[in-house]
């Protein structure tokens, strides 16, 4: 074992910051353009590492996402026919999720297609399905008709699989003809003469959309079928993605022998607004048509999301989480005592986010079988003009627990649809993925 564990250490080194980078990466690979969701990790950067790891526990993989946002990796994992789980707090990731690691033939995605593009031409209605604070602030009157008549055409097909299917081309196309900017995460409204200018056809865009999408789930589920995954419609490994809370619990009995994540850099409202960007697609897509057991009123508004996240919300006991977390890193300490008044307030929200991070490394190692690994792909960023040194504080946490890391890389962020900065911090250029083995 020790001469195999040095031998992946040495080709995991030897991965081309070509590779690493994301640098040829396809949009098209893995489905991931079925929706533009923010800081999608690139299944490409991931495959390399996890084809080498998979030698060391002799391909027999479990793989874990307790953050699998667009799962990215768990459809990388299923590309190698491996059992997958996943789990996300933002509902919008779950129902992306399920499609895409949903079986899908082309040919029902195109009957389906037909019907739906049909309904909506026949739809003579111009009843306005979906009512909201603000709806008229964030969709034209022309949008919000077009937008109700998909509703309606997706609503009638009787399969719920395909519905899923079709309410996420949908929220890619309110993505793309909303009143909402696509170049921020956070919503901000443009401009009165941009809104006035624009020519936007919500259904010439469904169209669009829903035929490019088709496209790329068929050729992902092409690759799993050549690959020896799929027989008779159905992956043969074990498939599950739940909506979940990670800082509460993992929501599952079974143990891994991987975990591949990409968490959060901080807490969502200074980094990125996952809920903000997912609150006027989530609008038009039915919960029940997501999961019913979601406990979180995720419509109430725009920050709902954010704020149950990791660090999103406001804790009275701050002077109590820094001396437990300190205790646990010498880096958060370093970091967040330099820091007095205004600027020391900004920082306890860096102390919460890790104090959350914490908590949910606790949730996951027990589920990480003895001799499992842990890859994380984190970055590090700027809080009141310094450095949060994200990658030494998750090493100093894992240490604390017993973990030590197997080896580490870095790669430049080419791909990632990520923010420059806020009005809270910089984000940084680069991300560490570091390895860890968890040996007790």
């Amino acid at each position: 074992m020790a001469i195999l564990e040095r031998k992946i250490k040495r080709n995991i080194k030897s991965i081309s910051s070509e590779v690493l980078n994301g640098t040829n990466y396809s949009r098209s690979d893995f489905a991931r353009s079925l929706l533009n969701y923010p800081a999608m990790m690139v299944p490409s950067v991931q495959e390399p590492i996890i084809e080498e790891l998979a030698e060391v526990l002799n391909n027999e993989v479990s793989l874990l996402d307790p953050f699998m946002g667009a799962s990215n990796t768990l459809v990388t994992g299923m590309k190698y026919g491996m059992n997958v789980f996943g789990q996300d707090i933002n509902p919008l990731s779950l129902l992306l999720s399920q499609v895409k690691t949903s079986y899908y033939s082309k040919e029902e995605l195109d009957e389906a297609e037909a019907r739906i593009i049909n309904h909506i031409n026949t739809d003579q209605s111009y009843t306005v399905e979906i009512n909201f604070t603000n709806i008229d602030k964030w969709f034209t009157k022309n949008v919000q008709i077009d937008l109700s008549k998909i509703f309606r055409a997706i609503s009638k097909e009787s399969i719920i699989r395909i519905r899923k299917f079709f309410w996420i081309v949908l929220a890619e196309v309110i993505r793309l003809t909303s009143n909402d900017r696509t170049s921020t995460f956070k919503m901000h409204m443009r401009s009165l003469e941009d809104i006035k200018s624009r020519e936007v056809s919500a259904i010439k865009t469904f169209t669009s959309i829903s035929k490019k999408n088709i496209k790329n789930i068929s050729d992902y589920i092409t690759i799993l079928v050549q690959n020896g995954h799929i027989q008779n419609g159905k992956y043969l490994k074990e498939i599950e993605v739940v909506w979940g809370d990670t800082n509460k619990e993992i929501r599952t009995d079974k143990s891994f022998n991987l975990l591949v994540t990409s968490p959060p850099y901080g807490d969502n409202q200074t980094t990125v607004t996952y809920g903000q960007f997912s609150y006027l697609p989530l609008q038009w897509i039915p919960v029940h048509d997501i999961d019913n057991s979601i406990d979180i009123n995720y419509l109430e508004n725009a920050q709902i999301i954010d704020t149950k996240s990791l660090g999103g919300q406001a804790r009275s006991n701050i002077k109590d989480l820094e001396e437990l977390m300190f205790n646990k890193s010498r880096s958060l300490k370093k970091f967040v005592t330099q820091f007095k008044d205004t600027e020391r307030k900004k920082a306890e929200k860096v102390t919460r986010f890790i104090y959350d991070l914490n908590k949910s490394i606790d949730n996951m190692l027990p589920k990480m079988e003895k001799d499992s690994f842990m890859v994380w792909t984190i970055g590090n960023r700027n809080v009141n003009k310094q450095i949060v040194q994200n990658d030494l504080i998750l090493k100093e946490l894992l240490a604390s627990k017993g973990v030590k890391i197997f080896t580490n890389l870095e790669r430049e962020i080419l791909s990632k649809r990520m923010p420059g900065r806020n009005n809270f911090s910089d984000t940084m250029s680069k991300e560490k993925i570091l390895i860890f083995k968890k040996t007790e």
